[in-house]
């Protein structure tokens, strides 16, 4: 994920559009594996101000998921937007929240990997009417009913009530 900016670099002040597809590799993130069933689509622009580029985008793929409540594996879309500045190393501070580059090539690639761990969904659900599975015989109820007894949540005070109720 590239951009160039020969042209940005000669023209401060004026903003240039960009759109482009890349797949991407399996990535490991928070002990998960991220796969996308589709490439990232990236749509955005580019300013440069005389010190550094700025870029503001949206990007649009589909994820590999597995459901949190019936274990299944389906796609599950994901879009988001991210704006990040770019500067020379050297005019990077310590503490500064910038992305380096040099040259008149831009690499997306780190600034794009980020923002997608950012906005990964911490659990996916295929459907919102998901039913699950079965905490008892472990059956999928979106494909199929059991007898099983519904499992009766314990109270936290249920310790507590029992005393109670001796006195």
């Amino acid at each position: 994920m590239e951009l160039q900016l020969a042209a940005a670099l000669k023209q401060v002040g004026e903003p240039f559009s960009f759109q482009l597809t890349e797949p991407l590799l399996p990535q490991q993130f928070g002990g998960r594996t991220v796969v996308c069933a589709a490439p990232l689509s990236i749509t955005g622009q580019y300013v440069f101000d005389g010190k550094g580029i700025s870029v503001e985008g949206t990007v649009k793929t589909c994820l590999r998921s597995v459901c949190a409540r019936c274990a299944e594996p389906f796609e599950e879309p994901l879009e988001f937007g991210f704006a990040e500045r770019f500067c020379k190393p050297a005019a990077i501070e310590e503490d500064s929240e910038t992305y380096p580059f040099e040259g008149d090539r831009l690499s997306l690639d780190q600034a794009v990997l980020d923002n997608l761990f950012l906005h990964l969904p911490l659990t996916s659900v295929c459907r919102p009417d998901c039913r699950g599975l079965c905490p008892i015989c472990g059956v999928n109820r979106n494909q199929t009913s059991c007898d099983c007894e519904p499992v009766r949540p314990i109270s936290a005070w249920s310790a507590l009530d029992a005393i109670r109720n001796e006195d």
